[in-house]
């Protein structure tokens, strides 16, 4: 299992690229590393892109408990229900993608089939309806997303969903993973919306 000190490091480095990347603003979004029974994860109020590796938190992964040092993220409780709904997750990431945003926004939910890329390392990209960040109920309906096996009972588990008008949220075996779920989800999001852009341009041409 990686250290505690690799971890900070790990959660640092992928708060840059998520800067990088455009994918949070101000200090939105949060990431963490399951740690057998702490979870390593962001502080709130803080800046994903310019964290210091003290600043993150350390908390126990199922019970409310003094952790000292900064508050963690407003969303820990999302956190303990994935690790809880799911024991191969070792690592979770949200952030408020734009273009997700925008497309659950208008109401679009888009489809990982359409697209090589998400139809093999995505293949499910559910939708988890709006409620008040930060809320248990938001954390129950993210974990039952992640964990729900398909009408048939037997497909396989999402390993990320949109949150209506709130981003996405990715998991995997390790950081790097979940960060490139994060991204592909972005993709597929952007493609969609410049398909619709395009259809609509294409129907209004000689009209």
């Amino acid at each position: 299992m990686i250290g505690v000190d690799d971890a900070r490091a790990w959660i640092v480095g992928l708060g840059a690229r998520l800067g990088a990347k455009g994918f949070v603003v101000a200090a939105e979004g949060n990431l963490s590393i399951r740690l057998d029974d702490q979870v390593l994860i962001t502080p709130t109020g803080k800046h994903k892109d310019m964290l210091r590796p003290e600043d993150l938190v350390l908390v126990p992964i199922s019970v409310e408990g003094d952790h000292g040092g900064l508050a963690p993220s407003s969303d820990l409780a999302i956190h303990r229900f994935i690790y809880a709904a799911r024991s191969d997750v070792s690592s979770i990431i949200h952030a408020h993608l734009p273009v997700a945003m925008a497309l659950t926004l208008a109401g679009v939910a888009p489809d990982p089939s359409s697209l090589p890329e998400t139809a093999l390392f995505l293949p499910r990209l559910p939708v988890v309806p709006y409620a008040t960040a930060g809320s248990m109920g938001l954390a129950m309906s993210v974990a039952a997303a992640l964990s729900d096996l398909g009408p048939s009972g037997d497909e396989a588990l999402p390993n990320a969903c949109l949150l209506e008008r709130h981003g996405a949220i990715a998991v995997g075996d390790d950081l790097d993973i979940a960060f490139d779920r994060l991204e592909l989800a972005e993709l597929l999001c952007r493609v969609h919306r410049d398909a619709i852009l395009l259809r609509a341009a294409i129907g209004g041409v000689g009209s």
